[in-house]
């Protein structure tokens, strides 16, 4: 079976038990447009839908938001891309949550770093997010105020969903933003680091790098989470690897 074809029988099977359910409140609450729900219906769909489409079913569908439980939830081609996709960034350890409308959400930009510095736990003030991103900011986080999805707790304000998870492909296209909040002229202050490093790997050196990294992603998580180390200094730390090839453009070279 195919994995257009394995998501349209889950998806009609779906129809069948909710009978009262329409084309696009299933949509609303996936965050799948109704036009790919038809064509996935419909077997009309060009190539693979994107992860990030079939996380939003499966999630919504299944009403189950915990990413790590997603990942081993469905065998067959819907198993595979979720594994192969999602599996990398999941620890059975983390309470992480998936959801369609935060995804959606959270695709701006502005709105993304303002929810990030709401999901902290000590939240953030209106100060804070107008010294970093402006009018505009403040803009992004009266938005989600009425969305329901940061909410206001004396002079804090509070993401709703703190621990939450987003497609990789979302996350990915704030990366350029998230870099520029690097600071080399304040690395005397002791809290920033930095370091690239490259050389060519075989496939069980690029492994062993993954592990390490891995294992110091645990040992971060751990600190994160300890209230011994509350503060009130909104930190990131970015954790990447991958290849220098260049992705192969799609169809032939003209």
């Amino acid at each position: 079976m195919t994995l257009t074809g394995q998501l349209k029988d889950l998806v009609e099977n779906y129809f069948e038990q909710n009978p009262h359910m329409s084309m696009n409140a299933l949509a609303m609450k996936s965050g799948v447009g109704a036009t790919t729900l038809r064509r996935i219906r419909s077997s009309s769909i060009k190539g693979d839908p994107a992860p990030h489409t079939v996380l939003g079913l499966v999630s919504s569908i299944s009403k189950e938001k915990r990413l790590s439980v997603l990942v081993k939830k469905f065998d067959g081609p819907i198993g595979e891309l979720l594994q192969d996709t999602f599996g990398p960034y999941v620890e059975e350890s983390l309470t992480h949550e998936y959801a369609a409308d935060l995804n959606h959400h959270l695709k701006d930009p502005t709105a993304y770093f303002v929810y990030k510095l709401a999901a902290n736990r000590v939240g953030t003030t209106a100060e804070q997010v107008k010294e970093n991103y402006g009018s505009l900011g403040l803009k992004k986080l009266g938005e989600l105020i009425e969305l329901g999805l940061i909410e206001e707790k004396g002079e804090k304000f509070h993401a709703t969903r703190k621990e939450y998870a987003l497609d990789v492909h979302v996350v990915a296209n704030h990366l350029p933003q998230l870099v520029s909040h690097y600071k080399p002229e304040e690395i005397e202050k002791g809290q920033n680091l930095f370091y690239t490093m490259s050389e060519s790997l075989n496939e069980d050196g690029i492994q062993k790098v993954k592990e390490i990294q891995k294992e110091a992603i645990k040992k971060i998580i751990t600190i994160m989470n300890s209230p011994y180390y509350e503060g009130d200094i909104p930190f990131f730390t970015l954790d990447m690897a991958e290849t220098l090839s260049m992705p192969r453009p799609q169809g032939e070279l003209q």
